[in-house]
């Protein structure tokens, strides 16, 4: 079952030009704040050797501040970044037309408000919760935030900049963003953000594997009455933390305190841990039948939508990348939870031929080896094996992304015998977001919240210049912030 809180959570999962000498200085500041609760030792690197030649890498990433983590991002991890040839990401937040795309996939439709499409109590709570929220945020700032010229209400006004213009789903992760751990954070790049700059900075070619269209449809694709019962149970979750009653199972802090323990496993959305401890959004006494029911498919849309065919179809522009680029080192940063699970990008990889073994805390680069396969192991670096051995590079190629784009159109066709009231057909076919639409006062309004999202901001980083294209905005959206976490 599937809980609003881990809605969020996975989307911080799946779906940041600073001087290095400074980047020491703050990292020690915002980690040495952390208390750290592992099991054991430090368990996984996030880094898998790819065997090209020169080898190129696949990183897992998270999308929190790169202050809360980079003490504990291991040595050959940043070895391996220095020595690769080109850095790609999920999306290149350096991009401004990225950032602009971001924002408006945020929006409703020309016209629309959220008052015309929730249920005027829950737009009532929503209004209510951001009241208080509004009062409390002062009490939320940081000494450091404050030295480093954050004010509260600045804060709070970037990041609810034109609420009621947004769609529901990211009304909701707008909620999960405005709380005390949260907002004690603002104020730095996430990691990815903070690697796209490190790229420019040693000036590394840099790319990007999806599109905006390609994670902006799916979070936009919820029907109307799955997201007015995810944005209710949210605020129901919200006014019990808020009265003291009980505090959230999983946040972003436990996401954090796993990544720093190298605890790769916990980053699996659908994993028999959250299956087996995670409530629904209410005590499960507490859901009638058809709320289950809607719960439980949120649950299946994330996980086809969101994972499954992000990661074919990420996986198709990797396997593109490296056969058409033979003597590049590539260095792929991509959320943690894509590399979980039997369908994870490793797993799709590896089935076109590429040999790809994770490489231990405390491995040499230098001398490091591949345990898997033995002495003699004749695979050639990128050939993909079986029937396709024979082909050129090119045809490799096009034959492996035809062989997806047919399993993925089998997947849709064999899923789209599911029933929907009216209402929500009307819902799910109203316009896209124009992705290219010119600038309005909306978009300029939502464009400072994703800013602060990804610590972007001028006042946030704390620096006084920042290269033209980084003064747009960015932000991710997997739904702002935890989906946004691991994904």
């Amino acid at each position: 079952m599937l809980t609003s809180n881990r809605i969020v959570l996975c989307l911080v999962i799946l779906f940041s030009v600073i001087n290095p000498a400074q980047l020491e200085n703050r990292s020690k500041t915002a980690s040495n704040n952390d208390t750290l609760q592992c099991s054991g030792e430090r368990k996984s690197s996030f880094l898998w050797r790819i065997n090209t030649s020169p080898p190129s890498y696949f990183f897992g990433s998270v999308h929190v501040p790169y202050t809360r983590v980079w003490n504990y991002i291991s040595e050959n991890v940043k070895q391996a970044f220095m020595r690769a040839n080109k850095i790609y990401f999920e999306l290149d937040l350096t991009d401004p037309y990225t950032i602009h795309a971001l924002t408006t996939c945020q929006l409703l439709p020309r016209g629309t408000n959220l008052t015309q499409v929730l249920p005027r109590g829950i737009f009532n709570r929503l209004e209510n919760h951001l009241r208080w929220v509004r009062g409390e945020m002062d009490s939320w700032l940081t000494p450091d935030q404050r030295v480093r010229g954050l004010h509260p209400d600045h804060l709070f006004n970037a990041i609810t900049a034109n609420w009621v213009r947004k769609r529901p789903i990211w009304a909701m992760l707008m909620v999960y963003s405005l709380t005390p751990s949260d907002i004690a954070s603002r104020g730095f790049p996430v990691l990815d953000l903070y690697l796209a700059q490190l790229a420019n900075k040693y000036k590394k070619g840099k790319g990007a594997v999806e599109t905006v269209e390609d994670q902006c449809g799916p979070i936009n694709g919820l029907s109307l009455g799955q997201v007015v019962f995810a944005l209710n149970q949210t605020l129901q979750e919200q006014e019990i933390f808020r009265s003291g009653v009980t505090s959230p199972v999983y946040t972003t802090e436990k996401i954090v305190n796993s990544y720093k323990c190298g605890e790769i496993d916990s980053f699996s959305m659908f994993s028999s841990e959250y299956s087996s401890t995670v409530p629904l959004l209410t005590p499960k006494s507490g859901l009638s039948k058809e709320q289950e029911q809607i719960s439980e498919e949120i649950n299946q849309y994330f996980k086809d939508h969101l994972i499954n065919r992000r990661n074919k179809r990420m996986s198709s522009r990797v396997i593109e990348l490296l056969l058409n680029n033979r003597g590049q080192s590539f260095f792929f940063v991509f959320g943690a939870g894509h590399f979980v699970g039997n369908y994870s990008i490793i797993h799709l990889v590896r089935k076109s031929g590429f040999q790809v073994e994770e490489v231990g805390i405390d491995d040499d680069l230098d001398a490091w080896t591949n345990s898997k396969y033995p002495s003699g192991y004749s695979m050639s670096p990128g050939r993909v094996a079986g029937t396709f051995h024979d082909l050129s590079d090119e045809e490799k190629t096009k034959a492996f992304l035809q062989l997806l784009q047919h399993q993925l159109k089998v997947e849709k066709e064999r899923g789209g015998n599911k029933k929907s009231t009216k209402v929500n057909e009307l819902w799910q076919n109203l316009p896209a977001p124009d992705l290219y639409s010119n600038e309005s006062d909306d978009v300029n309004a939502v464009r400072e919240s994703v800013k602060i999202w990804y610590g972007l901001s001028n006042a946030a980083s704390g620096l006084s210049t920042f290269p033209a294209y980084l003064k747009f905005y960015t932000l991710f959206y997997i739904i702002n912030r935890a989906f946004l976490l691991q994904l």
